[in-house]
């Protein structure tokens, strides 16, 4: 037997002591209704190191274990020639076995069988010390599931605590989201774990994180609702456990046909509903069938009403920030996020000596918009510009709307010559849009650029100086 094995130096101790034939320790297996062997000691070459039985075909034992009473068999030579069907863990070719005792260990909880060669069966004594150490092999028992469960919850609570600690520390949402199904992944011990995403009666969902080994297809894809057990999770909206996978069942694939995934294992797929009428989905994928204590279920699911907790917080806290840095008009930076982005990009340019531009540009006269249009529309026409000139733009440039009728423009490791075109693109997005909207108004719009380091190494003296130039180029006033 292995090292570390609880009950075998008893079931030696007791062996030895007997002179016994045979000792052997059998445990129950309730779910899967078979007799383990869990220890050992024999003289015989028919009696594997690795026995399973199942319980309704193993002999005296299921009787024992059945009636919870002892038995005991002596003077065997009459019943050697079908020995195999009363002790069906012998293989064939055992005999001459002259007495045996069986007993059961706790309420059904296992059997503790001892044969011998050298009596017709066991004294009185004899009995009294098998029936003490089945007695203290079930004390054994009970310690080593008590070990076993208290492993089992501190794998479970340090599962917890650390996804705990990064849910509320600097994590990133993404980051987190791939945290969470390798912990769950590593916790069940399956190959293959999936977060996916249906948005609100959409047909179909999509792959959003995963442990690393998914197949990279898989991650840049929509999938139908209606085809795969990952479909049917999404359609039915209840959890699906399939114990073991038919790869010659056609519809046994998690996602799409072809997919290169393990179809012979389990497969535990767990829904959550989201706000907005979104449903998440995990799903943990085995190469081989496994079964889970009820413990480890329980902290997985509720891991997922925690992770959707946290989802719907990520999506606030998004939309939080959002509204701090940007303008609710336009969806252009607000004028405090776009001074803080370019103090930021300052120091990136000193760390990296890269260059940069910082632009005004001022729409003018606009104080005519207010005396013809109601507030609506003036808010539809910023948004609207804004759209128009930021379409000149990549998505590397920021812009704010930094008073109600002027832009700045940021383009970071960009000289003033580089932007030069696009700042006149801008100035004419700006004023033909405004000159179609204001008939009979000549529309001006001016620019104010600095650059660093040409025009100053520090904030405080390129702001002002981009003011002056814009303040410079403005129409006089009549």
């Amino acid at each position: 037997m292995h090292d570390g094995n609880p009950y075998q130096s008893l079931v030696s101790l007791l062996s030895n002591f007997l002179e016994a034939y045979t000792t052997a320790f059998f445990i129950v297996d309730s779910k899967s209704r078979q007799l383990h062997l869990a220890a050992s000691q024999t003289l015989s070459r028919h009696l594997p190191q690795v026995v399973s039985l199942p319980l309704e075909q193993s002999g005296i034992l299921a009787q024992v274990q059945k009636i919870g009473q002892t038995i005991h068999l002596e003077k065997l030579p009459e019943v050697t020639a079908t020995l195999t069907a009363t002790v069906p863990f012998y293989r064939e070719g055992e005999s001459h076995i002259k007495g045996l005792f069986a007993v059961p260990v706790g309420d059904g909880a296992g059997v503790l069988y001892v044969d011998t060669k050298y009596g017709w069966g066991f004294n009185d004594k004899q009995q009294k010390w098998i029936k003490e150490v089945a007695g203290v092999l079930h004390e054994i028992m009970q310690i080593d599931e008590q070990l076993t469960q208290q492993e089992n919850l501190t794998r479970i609570f340090e599962f917890w605590r650390r996804l705990d600690e990064a849910a509320f520390g600097d994590v990133a949402p993404e980051d987190y989201c791939t945290m969470v199904v390798n912990e769950c992944a590593q916790l069940l011990g399956t190959e293959y774990g999936f977060l996916a995403l249906r948005e609100a009666d959409k047909p179909h969902y999509h792959l959003f994180a995963s442990t690393p080994n998914t197949p990279r297809n898989l991650m840049n894809q929509s999938f139908p609702i209606k085809e795969g057990l990952a479909g049917w999770l999404f359609r039915n909206r209840k959890p699906l456990l399939v114990a073991r996978l038919n790869p010659d069942t056609p519809d046994h694939f998690v996602f799409s046909a072809g997919e290169g995934l393990p179809h012979q294992g389990t497969l535990w797929a767990l829904p959550s509903q989201m706000a907005l009428g979104h449903t998440l989905g995990l799903l943990l994928l085995s190469r081989y069938p496994m079964e889970w204590s009820p413990d480890y279920q329980s902290a997985v699911s509720h891991l997922l009403h925690f992770f959707n907790l946290y989802l719907g917080k990520s999506t606030f806290q998004e939309e939080y920030e959002h509204l701090k840095a940007y303008d609710l008009t336009t969806s252009l930076l607000n004028p405090r996020t776009f001074e803080g982005r370019v103090d930021s990009t300052l120091t990136l340019s000193m760390q990296d000596s890269t260059p940069f531009t910082l632009a005004l540009l001022q729409i003018e006269p606009w104080r005519i918009i207010s005396t013809r249009v109601s507030p609506k529309v003036t808010r539809r026409w910023q948004r609207e510009v804004a759209s128009a000139m930021c379409e000149e733009l990549s998505t590397a440039v920021m812009v704010s709307l930094v008073a109600e009728n002027r832009f700045g423009f940021l383009f970071p490791e960009v000289t003033f010559q580089d932007a030069r075109h696009q700042l006149s693109r801008l100035v004419e997005r700006a004023r033909e849009y405004f000159t179609a909207k204001l008939k009979g108004v000549r529309v001006h719009a001016s620019i104010g650029a600095v650059s660093y380091p040409q025009d100053g190494t520090r904030t405080e003296e390129l702001w002002p100086l981009a003011y002056r130039r814009l303040y410079s180029s403005l129409p006089s006033r009549e």
